[in-house]
């Protein structure tokens, strides 16, 4: 559920192919085609940055967001990646009715609705008749406390493993065990992370320039590395790396 590390995991095609298969719950879905991190442009206001976004081979596009915080997964959000999606998806001149079905899907790390289920399916329905209104928009809440004996809950078991040993998916497990036990996963995790922190410093903002930081130790600490190699790393007094650690561990 750490969202620097995810992002490298779902660089996987295969990765984010098997967890689609079991959020929607169907073993055909064959990914084609994948972006992680774009910025979604909105010209008359607010852009966004997406996690990823897939298209499998039915032209379906999926938009898979890990969100560990709450305001995060807001309803509102989930609307406007919607929004953000469709605007992305027509050419000038095409038709609406060529706008393909468009799934936004949010994996929480909390119960964010509040209905205590594993998933809900989000769809617009007709007040009067109660039937669907078919207009190809999805949004899907899975909820990764529900961590049940079923094969939604064994991935969501998964996204919180640190240790590729423990993890029931063998595709996981195998790209987990490359990213935090072989050389090259190492180097790739490291150059992510660097880059990120750059970002944030090359902002000039504070503010921004703390929350990079303060995501790069947490990263580097599931990495295995010690408070004080943090601090070297990321520039920044023991006693704060020291903090943030404490404050995470709640």
């Amino acid at each position: 559920m750490n969202d620097i590390f995810m992002r490298n995991v779902l660089k996987e095609t295969a990765c984010t192919e098997y967890i689609l298969q079991v959020i929607m719950n169907r073993t055909d879905i064959k990914v084609i085609d994948q972006t992680l991190q774009k910025d979604y442009k909105n010209l008359q206001g607010r852009s966004a940055i997406l996690d990823c976004v897939a298209k499998d081979a039915e032209n379906n596009f999926f938009n898979v967001e890990i969100q560990g915080e709450n305001d995060g997964a807001s309803p509102k959000r989930a609307r406007y990646h919607c929004g953000l999606l469709d605007m992305n998806l027509l050419n000038p001149g095409d038709f609406f009715d060529n706008l393909p079905e468009t799934y936004v899907i949010f994996i929480t790390k909390n119960d964010v609705l509040g209905y205590n289920l594993p998933i809900n399916h989000i769809r617009r329905r007709s007040n009067e008749t109660g039937e669907i209104f078919e207009d190809g928009q999805h949004i899907l809440y899975v909820n990764s406390k529900k961590q049940d004996d079923t094969e939604l809950g064994r991935l969501m078991h998964d996204l919180h493993c640190k240790e590729a040993d423990e993890m029931y998916s063998n595709i996981l497990a195998s790209r987990v065990h490359q990213l935090k036990e072989t050389e090259e996963g190492v180097n790739q995790m490291c150059q992510e992370l660097e880059e990120i922190y750059n970002e944030g410093e090359q902002s000039g903002v504070q503010k921004g320039e703390l929350k990079k930081a303060r995501e790069t130790t947490l990263a580097l600490l599931e990495m295995g590395m010690s408070a004080e190699q943090i601090a070297k790393a990321v520039n920044l007094s023991i006693e704060t790396i020291q903090n943030w650690i404490s404050e995470a561990s709640f």
